[in-house]
Formats: structure tokens, sequence, C-alpha cells
């Protein structure tokens, strides 16, 4: 039994699928890594942290599966993942979050906000943007 030849390889894949594939990884991480942190922080940090990290998960999949609501999905995204970033910040500031766990995470969050930033483009958020900003002015 073969592969169907449409389907291009993991490499080609678009660019939804390779967000979905990079954050699903990172998500799994932060999960894995919150767990060890202090009890002190489990309800406020931990669990502000896990729920961000799945609502970007959920975000990503309804956004690979719902055109119409791409643009609208992807800006949320892209506020869900600047709110993880100040809840990372915080985390580490309070000496919650181990150096090493933030730096791993915080690339993570960055990698994502790249993708997305790339998949917007893709879709052409970017020309839409500036096309209404140029049309106000």
């Amino acid at each position: 039994m073969s592969l169907p030849t449409t389907r291009p390889p993991a490499r080609e894949a678009g660019p939804e699928l390779l967000c979905l594939q990079k954050w699903e990884d990172t998500a799994g991480w932060l999960i894995e890594h919150t767990s060890k942190w202090p009890k002190s922080a489990r309800f406020s940090f931990v669990q502000k942290v896990d729920n961000h990290s799945l609502a970007i998960l959920e975000s990503l999949v309804a956004a690979r599966y719902e055109p119409g609501q791409r643009r609208k999905l992807l800006r949320e995204v892209n506020l869900r993942l600047e709110q993880l970033r100040f809840l990372l910040r915080m985390a580490r500031t309070r000496q919650v979050m181990p150096a090493a766990g933030f730096e791993t995470a915080m690339r993570g969050v960055d990698e994502l906000g790249r993708m997305v930033h790339g998949w917007r483009v893709a879709i052409g958020e970017r020309e839409a943007v500036s096309g209404a900003e140029e049309a106000s002015s």
C-alpha cells in the first residue's frame, strides 16, 4: 500500500501544519515542565500557562480547518502568544521557572510567533492590512 502522490512531504507541508506540529511539541514540553513548578505557583502561573498553551493549540487547529475564520484566529494566536510571553517572564522574575526552562520556552514561543507571521503573510493578510491603511490615509 502506497501513500497518495498528491500529499506533499512533511518538509513541503503548508505553514499551518508546520505551526501545529511546532506548537504541539512546545505546548507538550511546557505542560510537562510546569507540573514541576512549586505548589505555591500552581493556581496562579501553572494554570494560566497551561490554559494559554492549550488555547493557542485549539486556535491553530481551528485556523487550519476554518478558512473563513483564519485571519481572526491567527490574530488571536498572536495575542495569546504575547500574553504567554508576559506570564513566562513573570514566572522567571519570581523564580518560579528555572533559567534554562525559560530560555527553551521563550525560543518555542518566539519561533511560533515567526511561523504564524509567515502564515499570515501566506494568506495575504499583510497586503489586506496595508491596503486598508492606505485607503484610510
